[in-house]
């Protein structure tokens, strides 16, 4: 009896501390390799936004359902059903609790609520099955979902593939070897343009060399760390030498908002682009907060400008081969990005709710819908559209 006991107790607590540390482990926010993803999208044939987006939700609903299994673990199963039903809702809610803030701390911010919705579902199932295995093999059971989070965590450790690794270092290197290139716009124009043409990895397909471009670009253009995610070494030589392009290199004449786009661009391949959106516009509230450089909706702009070229040249083949095409002509910046000079800047926090209440006010969205008719006009930032120009 007391080995039974003490076999109860070694499964709660073995049981606790694999989800503590789960918890604790998982990346923020938790984004799917992109070869899973490439095999969402070579098995059913959707574009890849869309496989990237049931990637990321497949991922965090088995990571948080055996999460949920293990949960069930911990606790002392309730003998009546109404006593049960109350931990199938409660113990979810401290799990997706615990998981927010260790996200918040983690990233800064406390996550969006609807990021809870997913993540509750799956873990409210994950108890449910769990409390009726509870006395089932439960040791079994235990060393079973145990295994499957560790084998979340190695799918998680390489969130790139070799070969796009590799396109990105060889782009990267082709735009070090540019010469005589311009200054100001110019620069920006006579860069993109090297970063598309297909040379050495005309192999590949055109939407996975425009991603290494993008990537490239980030690197090179928005931050040097950006290569830590493309499984490069932000202090290797090349790096360094492409983060050198960055001086004297502009849009519309800042140089800070071609580090806007380029860097939104390139986190907008690297993970989902509401999560890239989202990061855009929260920098700018925490600016303003922190009592930096204020909220700016032409930095916003350039965020915007930067996820939708992403998203042109990557949606498609076709659209990816268009976004190739469109950049072999003369380089024209109202392509990629509109006027925005008078696109209201540093606002402090005080001036932003004055002006416009809240994020998500009339006000805001009137803002913001002006600036998103602005960027349908330019030909390099909405897909299918670039072959008609």
């Amino acid at each position: 009896m007391e080995k039974q006991y003490t076999n109860k107790i070694w499964v709660n607590v073995s049981a606790a501390v694999i989800v503590v540390t789960a918890l604790l482990l998982v990346p923020a926010p938790l984004l799917p390799p992109h070869f899973l993803a490439e095999k969402v999208q070579f098995y059913t044939g959707v574009k890849w936004k869309v496989a990237y987006l049931v990637a990321a939700i497949g991922l965090q609903a088995a990571f948080f359902f055996s999460i949920g299994v293990l949960s069930a673990f911990v606790v002392k199963r309730s003998p009546g059903w109404q006593k049960r039903l109350v931990q199938i809702v409660t113990v979810p809610i401290v799990i997706v609790l615990i998981t927010l803030i260790v996200r918040s701390m983690k990233m800064g911010h406390f996550p969006v609520w609807v990021n809870a919705v997913i993540p509750l579902g799956a873990c409210v199932a994950g108890v449910w099955l769990g409390l009726g295995l509870r006395y089932q093999r439960s040791l079994f059971m235990l060393f079973i979902l145990a295994a499957a989070i560790g084998v979340t965590f190695w799918g998680l450790s390489g969130t790139m593939t070799p070969e796009l690794s590799r396109a990105t270092e060889n782009q990267l290197e082709q735009l070090t070897l540019v010469k005589k290139i311009p200054a100001g716009d110019a620069r920006f124009g006579s860069l993109l343009q090297t970063a598309f043409i297909t040379g050495s990895s005309s192999q590949v397909s055109a939407v996975q060399h425009n991603r290494a471009a993008i990537l490239a670009l980030g690197i090179a253009l928005g931050h040097e760390r950006l290569a830590k995610f493309v499984d490069l070494d932000h202090k290797k030589d090349l790096v360094k030498k492409g983060a050198q392009l960055r001086q004297g290199t502009t849009l519309r004449g800042r140089n800070d908002w071609i580090q806007h786009f380029c860097l939104s661009a390139a986190l907008a391949v690297l993970e989902d682009p509401l999560v890239s959106d989202a990061g855009g516009l929260l920098k700018e509230q925490l600016d303003a907060l922190s009592g930096g450089s204020g909220f700016s909706f032409g930095d916003y702009a350039a965020d915007r400008a930067g996820v939708r070229f992403a998203r042109a040249a990557t949606n498609s083949e076709e659209d990816a081969k268009a976004m190739q095409d469109l950049l072999t002509r003369e380089f024209d910046i109202d392509n990629f990005f509109p006027q925005a000079s008078d696109l209201p800047e540093n606002l402090t926090t005080e001036q932003f709710r004055e002006q416009y209440g809240t994020a998500g006010s009339e006000r805001y969205r009137d803002q913001v819908n002006k600036i998103e008719s602005r960027l349908d006009s330019c030909a390099g930032l909405s897909p299918q559209r670039n072959s008609d120009k």
